[in-house]
């Protein structure tokens, strides 16, 4: 007893003579939150690192390099006691996460030794950037605490705290934003992605897993920390609510296990009590943000047994404070059609000042108590996921399995499928013959299901009569049909010689083949300024798959145009003509771009495409961006669907099916029925030309409607029957293909992928 009572006064002599750890503003040089401030990631990495060198109850982790070679890193804040031994912690909650083989007494042992571990993850949509500056604030916070209760929060919870998901763009923003300061462009949004492929759709790959950046987040949740809570700090508008916490809105996916949504309103709930509190009005649940979508960030892990929420809090501009008069907040979302008090969002705000520091505020308190409640409930937490995971192997039937068989249409592509389940943590197993089979009965299977499965997206509707609550997101993900690979549900034979595989190494693809002129395709993609995801995505796509795309901004596409193929990709037309979309039911008012990021292509722009088509040059469209062609090319193609209104027609974002023509070059190869992602209201009608022009329909729609939908939701399928997918023309000494879809999207439909191609080799023909 004399030894401890000694250790303990050393160490309280030790901790009054050491230095005070600096606060982010004191080792910065700056008030952190103040207006128009900001702290960079480099700043940011920094702070993290110092507080790594000077407190014992912060490490750093480094979760792998970003597309631009930036270190992405991870802090991982816990007690000193807890740092010491995070070994076993995370070995507890692996074990905890797949508790096949455990007892009911070795669960419990472990239950009572171990940790929440609580992920939160920071401003992975870069202009939401206050989460990265708070992040700083919370860490020193829990870096220096000495009150009873943060001690006890960090003794029993183990805090993994990602301050920004997207380092190159938290970069992109800060010096941008940096940039304009004092000037009428302050606060503006970028002309460019804030990803150098993904934008914004860095939160939609999170189930594909192209990106570094989440695939190194994947890698250190699934097979390395397996947290029971991972809570993604978001930002949202800023003429309505200020913060939405869970519940989330309905409808959700009756999959998902119970639990997981109790857990989920508890914690919401928790952090709304203590922000009201805290006097921070303008809270609101079950609005907008559903519980089906499986492709953001903390979505993935319902089907892993992980409960993730949400957050997302109002923006201002940037770092620059706005002022809100209060007849501009509105509702008209699913939740709050008006903006009035109701029972989900009981204390409206009132209007006025709106800054970077709100923000921060509003996340550090719900942040606070996500820290709190994870350890008031640790072992509840920790038996839940138990629970999930053992329900998981239990709904499988005996011997329930899919196999990817090796005989099959595209096997690199197949093999790439089995990659990604392995990448996921599923379990994979490889037979003699070459199929990979992937067993039911692991922790995973819902999410094995949910990937390989057909979605179907539930029609509920608040009130007899009203309409369907339309999805957050996209209403399928199925990967077997996006990706164009045979997957069939059996059960493995009781003989069957499997071995687990867990480094799958697909075959390379060959995609990359010369023209009959003897050379690879020179391509060019158009890059508006308003920063298109679509166009960052086909770029991605080409350069993985070998191509070299050049980009064209509006201002280069005017004279000669020295490619085989310019792609224009999903934009609106009135964007590529002018740089601004306008619509009727808005304020006809856009904040002004620097002057040379702004404007379309214009008249200039047209007759120089107008030039390289006739002169022998290709010209593809995706989606929205073939309305631009059709509308400013003589051509015997228009939208069926120009007009049509959504009460009678409407895509979220749906797998459907395509019947294709196998004796074109932009065909070839493909199968005579396909799948395709559909998300807008493009279907083509053609006629017969003049003799001048040939055209062929290169895809169509099934004649009967119900034999369109595949995976998803559509309403009035019926108006694509019988008409064309995808289109294409001779025109002068060139050609110009058309694809209603997108034949790339998000990098993830591979059973389209080789039209895309193919029109790329057609170019050089």
């Amino acid at each position: 007893m004399k030894q401890l009572l000694a250790a303990i006064a050393l160490a309280v002599a030790t901790s009054l003579t050491a230095a005070p750890i600096q606060s982010p503003s004191q080792f910065l040089g700056f008030e952190v939150g103040a207006d128009r401030k900001l702290a960079d990631y480099k700043q940011i990495t920094s702070y993290f690192r110092m507080l790594d060198g000077a407190s014992d109850r912060v490490a750093i982790e480094s979760l792998g390099k970003t597309v631009l070679g930036e270190d992405m890193i991870m802090a991982v804040i816990s007690s000193e006691a807890n740092m010491r031994n995070l070994e076993r912690i995370r070995e507890n909650a692996r074990r905890l996460a797949d508790p096949r083989g455990l007892s009911d007494a070795q669960t419990e042992a472990l239950v009572r030794e171990g940790k929440t571990v609580v992920l939160v993850t920071l401003n992975i949509h870069s202009t939401e950037i206050a989460s990265s500056q708070m992040g700083m604030e919370w860490a020193h916070a829990l870096a220096t605490a000495t009150d009873e209760e943060t001690l006890r929060r960090l003794e029993n919870v183990v805090l993994l705290l990602v301050p920004s998901l997207n380092p190159d763009g938290q970069t992109m923003v800060t010096e941008w934003y940096r940039k304009y300061v004092g000037t009428r462009y302050e606060g503006g949004r970028l002309p460019w992605l804030y990803h150098h492929y993904v934008g914004h759709d860095n939160n939609r790959d999170w189930y594909m897993l192209t990106q570094p950046e989440t695939r190194a987040m994947s890698r250190a949740i699934y097979h390395r920390w397996f947290p029971q809570l991972f809570v993604d700090e978001h930002q949202m508008g800023s003429f309505g609510p200020r913060m939405f916490i869970p519940p989330f809105a309905d409808p959700i996916d009756p999959d998902v296990h119970p639990l997981i949504w109790r857990e989920a309103n508890l914690i919401g709930s928790n952090m709304a009590f203590r922000l009201e509190q805290q006097e921070k009005s303008g809270l609101i649940y079950g609005y907008s943000f559903d519980a089906y979508w499986l492709g953001g960030t903390r979505n993935t892990g319902w089907w892993k047994n992980i409960t993730g929420l949400l957050l997302e809090i109002a923006s201002a501009r940037i770092a620059t404070p706005i002022y809100i008069d209060p007849t501009e907040l509105r509702g008209g979302s699913k939740g709050l059609v008006e903006y009035k008090a109701t029972i989900n969002h009981p204390n409206p705000w009132k209007g006025g000042w709106w800054r970077m520091r709100d923000i921060m505020d509003y996340e550090r308190i719900a942040s606070d108590a996500l820290h709190e409640i994870a350890a008031d409930k640790r072992a509840d937490f920790l038996r839940n996921i138990v629970t999930r995971a053992r329900a998981a192997v239990a709904s499988a039937k005996p011997g329930e399995s899919y196999r990817i068989p090796k005989n099959q249409h595209d096997w690199p592509t197949a093999q790439h499928l089995a990659w990604l389940m392995n990448e996921h943590n599923v379990e994979v197993f490889q037979a003699a013959n070459g199929d990979y089979w992937i067993p039911m009965a692991q922790p995973y299977a819902l999410f094995v299901k949910e990937m390989m499965e057909p979605q179907r997206y539930p029609e509920v509707r608040l009130q007899s009569g009203s309409d369907v609550l339309p999805p957050y997101d996209v209403a399928t993900w199925t990967l077997p049909l996006q990706m164009g690979v045979t997957v069939e549900k059996t059960t493995v034979p009781a003989d069957a010689a499997l071995r687990r595989v867990t480094d799958i190494q697909p075959e390379k693809k060959e995609v990359i083949r010369r023209g009959e002129s003897g050379r690879k395709p020179r391509v060019a993609t158009y890059k508006p300024w308003n920063a298109s995801m679509d166009e960052g995505w086909t770029r991605w796509v080409l350069e993985t798959y070998g191509f070299t795309p050049k980009t064209l901004s509006p201002q280069q596409i005017k004279g000669d145009l020295p490619f085989d193929a310019i792609i224009l990709p999903d934009v609106h037309k009135e964007i590529i003509a002018t740089g601004r979309r306008t619509s009727p039911s808005q304020i006809r008012y856009e904040d002004e771009m620097p002057p040379e990021y702004k404007d379309g292509i214009g008249a200039e722009g047209l007759a120089a495409l107008k030039k390289f088509v006739e002169n022998g040059g290709t010209l593809i469209a995706f989606s929205d961006a073939t309305e631009y062609v059709t509308d400013n090319f003589n051509i015997p193609v228009r939208n069926a669907l120009a007009g049509v209104r959504s009460e009678a027609y409407a895509n979220p974002g749906s797998l459907v099916r395509i019947n294709v023509r196998g004796d074109h070059p932009v065909t070839r190869g493909m199968p005579a029925q396909t799948a395709a992602f559909l998300d807008s209201a493009i279907a083509f009608e053609t006629t017969m030309p003049a003799p001048d022009i040939e055209r062929w329909v290169l895809a169509s729609y099934p004649e009967e409607g119900r034999d369109i939908l595949l995976s998803g939701w559509v309403r009035g399928p019926e108006h694509l029957s019988r008409k064309a997918a995808a289109v294409a023309l001779t025109y002068g000494k060139g050609k110009i293909v058309l694809f209603g879809f997108r034949p790339q999207h998000r990098g993830q439909t591979h059973a389209t992928f080789p039209m895309l191609f193919n029109a790329l080799y057609w170019s050089v023909k």
